[in-house]
């Protein structure tokens, strides 16, 4: 009699249960990916500096993110600004500002989102991607949902302290580089052409001082 009981006790959690997870991002069931095999962006602490859309060279370029629950469903409606980032290797320093990324538009019927804009932040990425985080639920490698997904991502920026300010304490970082071809300091060559001059002092310049709104 107590077995019947203990069996008809848990009917109710079965049909509960279901409901509960649709609609909750599942890390393990939703995706991210890049619109090319390789990005390279440069970002600034003030969000002001490139952005995903050209990244690849040709217009249209983005990072999508697709979100489904735990029963497979699409989840649309996700905030705009609930996005994070981060580098799959600890040993690379980012300083990100409040929201750093934000998608074009919330998550459609599909549950699909697009990132083109910028990155607020600094700090520099040069190994191992980045990682995507949505509402705090850090997108997974499929199928074995171990590790996250690493997107493969290089990020440079005129902050190379990664303190979200550009200040003197960048430019001493950068001058240690300046002049050098190839680049001795990769963080440095913000126009990926292997070099540290003056088109790096350009655009160092341009965002000196920025720092996060």
């Amino acid at each position: 009699m107590k077995k019947r009981i203990f069996l008809f006790s848990l009917i109710p959690l079965l049909f509960v249960n279901g409901p509960l997870l649709a609609g909750q991002i599942d890390p393990c069931n939703s995706t991210a990916s890049i619109s090319c095999a390789a990005m390279r962006i440069s970002i600034c602490p003030l969000g002001d500096f490139e952005l995903f859309d050209a990244v690849c060279g040709a217009s249209g370029d983005h990072i999508k993110i697709v979100i489904r629950d735990a029963m497979n469903n699409p989840v649309p409606g996700i905030p705009r600004t609930d996005y994070w980032l981060g580098a799959c290797d600890p040993t690379y320093d980012l300083c990100l500002c409040c929201q750093p990324i934000i998608a074009d538009a919330i998550t459609d019927i599909s549950g699909t989102a697009y990132i083109c804009g910028t990155i607020s932040g600094g700090g520099c990425v040069l190994n191992s991607g980045i990682y995507i985080t949505v509402q705090g639920q850090t997108i997974m490698d499929q199928p074995t949902c171990i590790s996250p997904t690493c997107l493969n991502i290089v990020i440079v920026s005129p902050d190379m302290t990664a303190d979200c300010v550009i200040n003197l304490s960048d430019l001493g970082v950068f001058a240690a580089s300046y002049g050098s071809c190839p680049a001795t300091d990769p963080c440095a060559d913000f126009n990926d052409d292997n070099c540290v001059n003056l088109s790096d002092l350009a655009l160092f310049a341009g965002h000196y001082m920025h720092e996060c709104r």
